[in-house]
C-alpha cells in the first residue's frame, strides 16, 4: 500500500492543532496554583475548536475514536484500509507529541508527566466490563451522530459530550507518556487500544442494527 503523504501530514497537523488548542498542558503559577493552558475537553469553545479543525483539515479524523469507528465499520478484510487507519492513529500521536514538546519549550512552568501522576507510576491496567460497555454504548451513539449528520459540528458536540467514554484524549495521553520515559507504556497502551476497540465495536453494532432494520 502506497502511503498518502498529504493525508498523513493533514492528520498530523490536525492532531497538533487540537492538542495545542484543546487538550493543552498544565501550567504551574508562582504560588503553586495549576492552570490548564488550552480550552480543555468541555464547553462550547471545545465544540467550536473541534468543529473548525474538522472543517479546516478536511478528511482528517484527528481523534482516535473517530479512526477506530471507521476501522470497525469499513471492510474488515480490507488490509489497505486497516493500514491507512493505523497510520492515521500513528500520525495523531506524532502530532500530539510535537505539540506537547513545543508547549513545553515555550513555557518552563509546564507540569511533567511524572508530576501529573503524583510522582508515581500508573496502576496496572485491569479489564473493566462496565467501562467497556460504556465505550460500546458511547461508540454506537457517536457513530449515529457522525454518520447520519455528516456534520463536523454535530460530531464535535458528540465528542465533547462523551469524551471520557470514548477516549477522546487518547493520542495526547499516548504522546505524553512517550515523551516522558515510557514508564507507563503498557497500561497506557492497553487503555488506548481497548477503549478504541470498544468504541469501534459500538459503531459496528449501530451499523448492524441499521442494516437489520432497513
Amino acid at each position: 500500500m502506497a502511503m498518502d503523504t498529504k493525508d498523513m501530514m493533514n492528520e498530523m497537523g490536525a492532531a497538533f492543532a487540537v492538542t495545542w488548542l484543546v487538550m493543552g498542558m498544565t501550567i504551574v503559577g508562582a504560588d503553586g496554583s495549576q492552570e490548564l493552558e488550552g480550552i480543555g475537553m468541555s464547553g462550547i469553545m471545545a465544540v467550536a475548536a473541534l468543529g473548525v479543525a474538522w472543517m479546516a483539515f478536511a478528511g482528517a479524523h484527528i481523534l482516535p475514536p473517530v479512526t477506530f469507528m471507521h476501522m470497525m465499520t469499513g471492510e474488515l478484510d480490507d488490509t489497505d484500509a486497516w493500514m491507512a487507519n493505523g497510520l492515521k492513529l500513528a500520525m495523531q500521536i506524532v502530532g500530539g507529541l510535537l505539540a506537547l514538546v513545543m508547549m513545553a519549550e515555550l513555557n518552563d512552568n509546564g507540569v511533567t508527566y511524572s508530576e501529573s501522576m503524583g510522582g508515581e507510576a500508573m496502576e496496572d491496567w485491569a479489564f473493566d466490563a462496565m467501562t467497556m460497555l460504556g465505550g460500546i454504548a458511547a461508540g454506537a451513539i457517536l457513530w449515529c451522530i457522525h454518520s447520519r449528520t455528516d456534520n463536523p459540528w454535530a460530531t464535535a458536540v458528540g465528542v465533547i459530550a462523551m469524551g471520557s467514554y470514548i477516549g477522546a484524549s487518547g493520542s495526547t495521553d499516548m504522546a505524553s507518556m512517550l515523551a516522558n520515559e515510557m514508564g507507563d507504556l503498557v497500561p497506557t497502551l492497553l487503555d488506548y487500544v481497548v477503549t478504541g476497540l470498544s468504541v469501534g465495536l459500538g459503531a459496528l453494532l449501530a451499523t448492524k442494527i441499521d442494516e437489520a432494520m432497513a
